[in-house]
Parts: structure tokens; C-alpha cells; sequence
């Protein structure tokens, strides 16, 4: 009731009856009355903010908790939006694990920002029954109108990109369209989308044997093709010497990534040979791991991760893949890519007799949208 009582004080909802308008599990208005309401704004020449919304992996929830579960997490996450969008914002539920909010008179990048920020950084704190441990994070995508669109499928098109950007920047931020960044995102359906871990694998073993005894060149194409395809900022190898082959997305806030301490990266690794850093905390991972962290802070990267390159006891080296600004969420099918990456380079390197530090230096390569 409460949530209604704050409707009716939007002109376009003063004399509705939100009876069937509103969405029964959630509470926040159902899509189509979200929809109606943006072609209303948009139509009277009102200026605003749409966010689109995804809760990040939901399906997990159900996966690991069950549906109920899963249906607390929307409910829970829905009462939140509504708590943090304050008086100018209007929350709708999209569908399935997606909201939208709409924020009038809120068109300012600051403004925008700042709202964006406040929903995305204390999301984390929200607590559900089922779980004392689990907790949710969110991807955004934000356009406004009329810098962006004027009309609902052009403003969720654009919204729709930037969500993209965001998922594809590992999920747990949220990202403001602009033209000069993301106009270039080519949307396609889910299924056309998502090449499958298959074809990836097929494609790194092509492209790694297809210039026979020229491993630089072929580390350096399927570096490429990672950074392009999950939007890393930046993807190398390191090894005690230094780092090679280092690949920069042509948005990536920086473009120069400098080695860390090597014995801290033999010392910090997991059963798989695998080190993930986002937290920087370091609790309960070891000495090594806890410097390397503060390391990586002094750096100030937000997520890196590193998987070992190794073939028959030896070790050759780890890739390195590096988020600047952004705290990835770091998932499983990119992670078993990478790994299953470097076992191929081990392999190579181990049936031709070379190692990394043989290899030549490579110059820095850009890749990724640019305008």
C-alpha cells in the first residue's frame, strides 16, 4: 500500500487503478504499465532516466536454493529498488530477473551517476532468510531521454547496450550509455550470441597451430579474441622476467599494466593453479596471497585473475587478466577458457623446447570498439 500511496503523487498514476497494474510477486509495477509510463514521459516532452536492471546469475539461486528462494530474491531485491530510488524514481519489474527504474527529471551524467552508484554499491547488504551468507549483486545499463531517444524502443535498445557492456564487463556495475563508447554494440539474439565453450575451444587450438613455430603471433591472436569477446581491459603472460604480450581494450581507463612480485603469484595459488583477486582482503589465503593483494591494490586494479601455464610438472608461467575499475564476477565458462588456454600453451611449449621468456617481446596491441 505504502508503494501505491507513493504512486499516486506521479501525474500519470493519480487516478489509475492499480489494481491489476502492479506485479504480484514483486509489488512494483508490471511491465506493461512500465512501458506505458515511459511512452507517457516520452510523449510529453519529459526528460528522464531508464534503468534496465539484471539480477546477476539468478539462475544459480534456483539452481542452489530452489524456487522459493529464488522468488524471496526478487522480492527482496524489488523492495530495494523502491527503498533506493527515492522520490523520483518509479520501479517496474521487465520480466523474469530484470527491472526497469524510471527516474524523472534526472537526465544530468552526475545526477545519473550518483543514483546508479547508490543502487549498485549497498545492494550487497541486503540479507535473506534463506541464506546468511548469500548475497546479490546487479548489472545496469542507462539511457536517458532525450540525449539518447524519445520514444521506448529506442531508449530500451540503447539501455539494452549498456547492460551488455556491463555484463560483459563481468556483472556487479553499472554503465551510462554514450554514443562514443557503445554505439558500436551489435545486439544480437541470445542464441546467436553466445558462442558456445565448444567453438571457443575449437577456434584457440586453430588459432594456436595455425602459424606452426610462430607461438608470439599466436598467443597474441587469441589474446585479442578474449579481450574483444569478454571485454577485459587487459590480458597478458607473466612470468618471473616480466610481462609479454600484453593486450588493452580500446576503452580500458589505463594502458600501461606493470608486473607484480613472481614468488608472490607461486605462492598464492590454488589447487588449480588458478588465483582470483577482487576483494583485496586476502582473509584466509595465505601470507603470499595476502601481499600480492595489497600488491595488485597498490596498482589499483579492481579484479585480476591468473591461471598457470604449465605441461608435465613444469612450470612455464601464468595469464594474467586484469579489470581496472570494474569488481568482476568472475564466471565459470570464461574461467575454464582461459584455463583450458594455458594447458595448450603448456603443451606447445613443452613438445617445441621453449619457454616464455624465450619468446620475443611483442608490442602492445589494442583492440575492442573505437570511434
Amino acid at each position: 500500500m505504502e508503494y501505491e500511496k507513493f504512486l499516486r503523487t506521479k501525474e500519470y498514476f493519480a487516478d489509475c487503478d492499480l489494481t491489476y497494474r502492479l506485479d504480484p510477486l514483486t509489488g512494483v509495477l508490471n511491465r506493461q504499465v512500465a512501458t506505458e509510463y515511459i511512452d507517457y514521459l516520452a510523449a510529453h516532452g519529459k526528460k528522464f532516466s531508464l534503468f534496465l536492471i539484471d539480477v546477476d546469475n539468478f539462475k544459480n539461486v534456483n539452481d542452489s536454493y530452489g524456487h522459493p528462494a529464488g522468488d524471496e530474491v526478487l522480492a527482496t531485491v524489488a523492495q530495494y529498488f523502491v527503498d533506493n530510488a527515492g522520490e523520483k524514481g518509479v520501479v517496474g519489474r521487465y520480466g523474469g530477473d530484470e527491472f526497469m527504474i524510471i527516474f524523472e527529471d534526472v537526465t544530468d551524467y552526475d545526477e545519473v551517476w550518483n543514483y546508479g552508484h547508490r543502487i549498485d554499491i549497498n545492494i550487497g547488504s541486503v540479507k535473506f532468510s534463506f541464506s546468511a551468507e548469500f548475497s546479490v549483486t546487479v548489472s545496469i545499463g542507462i539511457a536517458r531521454c532525450p540525449i539518447d531517444g524519445a520514444d521506448y524502443g529506442t531508449l530500451l535498445g540503447v539501455s539494452d547496450k549498456a547492460l551488455y557492456r556491463a555484463k560483459m564487463k563481468g556483472r556487479n556495475c553499472f554503465i551510462i550509455y554514450l554514443p562514443e563508447k557503445h554505439a558500436n554494440i551489435s545486439l544480437k539474439k541470445e542464441r546467436d550470441n553466445r558462442t558456445t565453450s565448444m567453438q571457443m575451444v575449437y577456434e584457440m587450438y586453430r588459432s594456436l597451430t595455425v602459424d606452426g613455430e610462430d607461438i608470439s603471433m599466436a598467443i597474441r591472436n587469441v589474446f585479442r579474441s578474449f579481450v574483444s569477446n569478454f571485454m577485459y581491459d587487459h590480458m597478458c603472460v607473466e612470468t618471473a622476467a616480466g610481462i609479454n604480450f600484453n593486450v588493452v581494450h580500446a576503452l580500458s581507463p589505463r594502458s600501461e599494466f606493470k608486473p607484480v612480485t613472481y614468488s608472490l603469484l607461486l605462492g598464492s595459488t590454488n589447487y588449480a593453479g588458478n588465483i582470483r583477486l577482487g576483494s583485496f582482503k586476502g582473509e584466509g589465503c595465505g601470507e603470499d596471497y595476502a601481499r600480492l593483494s595489497k600488491e595488485h591494490k597498490k596498482h589499483k586494479l579492481s579484479s585480476t585473475f591468473y591461471t598457470k601455464i604449465s605441461a608435465y610438472g613444469k612450470d612455464y608461467g601464468f595469464i594474467r587478466v586484469d579489470m581496472v575499475n570494474s569488481v568482476r564476477i568472475w564466471q565459470n565458462t570464461e574461467v575454464s577458457l582461459v584455463m583450458a588456454l594455458a594447458d595448450m600453451l603448456g603443451l606447445i611449449l613443452h613438445y617445441q623446447k621453449k619457454t616464455l621468456e624465450e619468446l620475443p617481446k611483442v608490442r602492445e596491441t589494442k583492440v575492442g570498439a573505437q570511434k
